[in-house]
């Protein structure tokens, strides 16, 4: 007859395949997506908040903290030019892409860090050169320049301007980059997903004047490379 004691082992035994996949479903679930609302802070220049879809994305941690605070473009312009090794080329380099908000001081997919605030976000390609090999599979990437300094979203910015606005969000000889990635499955828009070298990646849809294109934005995480 099963003693006491060896029915409890068993039991606890049965359960731990369970409690591990609780533990590891909870960690796909850390972060969370839920709706901002439309950007009224007064900082941010009357010109680029109109520019703004009414409905931002607020991006929460696993205590329910605020990572970032994001704002697309309503009507952001395309391109039909092709690019070699780009993703999402239409957007095309210096396009305006939106706003991001930084409720504490964060860092870049270089790793870079950045000082909480408010900074705008605009389409770049990395070099392909010897000094950037390795640093991301595809070469799209949204650059973030101060908010008091780019002031003019209908611009389509050059990108040695884009360039030098975005090593002063950064403070170094670095632009500060943030990683745009493919989204693997569109359902369940907008969502925070972690890939396998643990980035929180946001994935949604932005509106475009060629219609809404899928992006995954990584919003936390650096680059291996």
């Amino acid at each position: 007859m099963m003693t006491k004691q060896v029915f409890i082992a068993l039991l606890l035994f049965a359960l731990i395949p369970v409690v591990l996949a609780n533990k590891l479903a909870n960690k796909v679930a850390d972060y969370k997506v839920e709706p901002a609302g439309a950007l009224s802070e007064t900082k941010v220049p009357e010109a680029v908040r109109q520019a703004l879809d009414s409905k931002g994305l607020r991006v929460l941690n696993e205590n329910g903290k605020p990572v970032c605070e994001i704002w697309f473009g309503k009507n952001i312009q395309t391109t039909k030019d092709e690019v070699a090794g780009a993703n999402f080329g239409q957007l095309g380099e210096g396009t305006f892409v939106g706003v991001i908000n930084f409720p504490a001081d964060a860092s870049d997919f270089r790793g870079q860090g950045l000082k909480a605030g408010y900074y705008t976000l605009r389409y770049g390609l990395i070099l392909q050169d010897g000094n950037h090999l390795g640093v991301s599979p595809a070469r799209d990437f949204l650059l973030a320049s101060p908010i008091t300094e780019d002031k003019d979203p209908a611009a389509r910015m050059k990108i040695d301007d884009l360039l030098k606005l975005s090593r002063n969000a950064s403070g170094t000889g670095h632009p500060s980059v943030w990683s745009l990635v493919q989204v693997d499955s569109p359902e369940g828009l907008p969502k925070a997903v972690k890939n396998e070298h643990e980035h929180v990646i946001l994935e949604t849809k932005v509106p475009t004047k060629a219609g809404d294109v899928t992006i995954g934005l990584i919003v936390v995480g650096k680059t291996e490379g």
